[in-house]
C-alpha cells in the first residue's frame, strides 16, 4: 500500500472512529448519576477486555505486544487522558470538555515537530490553527469564563497528544488489537485501584468522583455495556488510523468528532448549534480538505 493510499485509509478510519465516539460519549450523563468514574471504567473494561481478547483469539489476531514497555508508556498517556476526559463529562457539558481535549491535534503537530526535529511549514501551521479556531466556534465560546477548572480538560488534551504521537513513534508494527486490549486492561487496573481506594477511604456518595461501589440499575448496566462495545469499535478505528497514517495529518481529522457529538447533542438533548457553530463546522471541513490535498506537497 503506497503512502497516498495509507493517507486516505487512515482518514477514513479516523472519521469512522470519531463518529462512533462522538455519538456514544453523549450518554455518559446517564451513567454518572449512579456510579463513580472509577467504577464505570472498571465495569466497562471488565466487559471490553474479555470481549476483544476472546474475539481476537477466535479470529487469530496478534494479541501479544511486540514491545511491552513502549506500549505500556503509550497506554499510560492515553489512560490518563481518558480518566480526565470522562471525569469532566460528569460535571461539564460535552462541548466544554471537548474544547480541552481537542487542543490535542494542534499539540500533536508541535510535539511531533520537536520529537522528529523537523520544521512546521507555514501552510500546515496555518491550517492547524484555523481548524482549532473552527473547533472553538463549534464548541460555543460562551460555555463559561476562563478559570482553572477550564484548564483541567486541556490537561487531557496534552496527555492525549503525547499518547497519539507515541502510538506512531513507539508502537509502529504493533497490531491495533494488541494496543486496544492492553489499553483497556490498563484502564481496568486503574479503575479497580480507584474502587478499592474508595472502599477503604469512603468519599462523598453524591459525587461522581468519590462515590463508593454501588450496584447499578438495569438501565445503567445497559449503557455501560453499550459504551464498552462501541468504545472498542471507535478506539480500534482511531488506533488503526494512527498506525498507518502520518500523525500530524491524521490528527486533524479528530475534529470530525465535534460534528457528530454536536449533532447528537442537538437531536437527542436539544443542544442546538448557533450560527457560529455552523461556521465552525465549515471551517473544520475546509481545514481537513486542505490538509488532505497538501499531504504530499513538498512545502507542507
Amino acid at each position: 500500500m503506497d503512502q497516498k493510499t495509507n493517507t486516505v485509509a487512515s482518514i477514513l478510519f479516523m472519521v469512522t472512529g470519531m463518529a462512533t465516539v462522538g455519538v456514544i460519549d453523549n450518554f455518559i450523563t446517564y451513567i454518572a448519576v449512579e456510579v463513580s468514574l472509577w467504577q464505570f471504567h472498571f465495569l466497562r473494561s471488565m466487559i471490553a477486555v474479555p470481549a476483544i481478547v476472546g474475539f481476537g483469539l477466535l479470529a487469530g489476531w496478534t494479541l501479544r505486544p511486540l514491545r511491552l514497555w513502549p506500549v505500556l508508556g503509550r497506554n499510560m498517556f492515553l489512560s490518563g487522558a481518558m480518566f480526565v476526559y470522562f471525569g469532566c463529562l460528569g460535571f461539564f457539558p460535552i462541548s466544554a470538555v471537548a474544547a480541552g481535549l481537542f487542543t490535542a491535534p494542534v499539540l500533536v503537530m508541535f510535539i511531533d515537530a520537536v520529537w522528529s526535529r523537523r520544521r512546521i511549514g507555514p501552510i500546515r501551521l496555518a491550517t492547524a490553527c484555523l481548524g482549532f479556531l473552527g473547533t472553538l466556534l463549534v464548541l460555543k465560546p460562551d460555555v463559561g469564563g476562563l478559570g482553572w477548572a477550564n484548564l483541567i480538560p486541556v490537561s487531557a488534551g496534552l496527555m492525549y497528544a503525547f499518547g497519539n504521537v507515541a502510538t506512531r513513534k513507539w508502537c509502529e508494527g504493533e497490531s491495533a488489537v494488541a494496543l486496544l486490549w492492553s489499553y483497556m486492561f490498563l484502564m481496568l487496573i486503574f479503575g479497580a485501584l480507584g474502587v478499592i481506594y474508595l472502599h477503604v477511604f469512603p468519599g462523598d456518595p453524591s459525587s461522581y468522583l468519590t462515590r463508593g461501589w454501588v450496584w447499578p440499575s438495569a438501565s445503567v448496566w445497559m449503557w455501560i455495556a453499550i459504551q464498552a462495545v462501541f468504545s472498542l469499535i471507535g478506539i480500534g478505528f482511531i488506533m488503526k488510523a494512527y498506525l498507518i497514517g502520518e500523525v500530524t495529518y491524521v490528527s486533524i481529522f479528530e475534529y470530525s468528532m465535534l460534528i457528530f457529538a454536536s449533532a447528537t447533542a442537538w437531536m437527542l438533548f436539544g443542544d442546538r448549534l448557533g450560527a457560529l457553530g455552523f461556521v465552525g463546522i465549515g471551517v473544520i471541513i475546509v481545514t481537513g480538505i486542505v490538509i488532505a490535498v497538501r499531504s504530499n506537497a513538498a512545502d507542507n
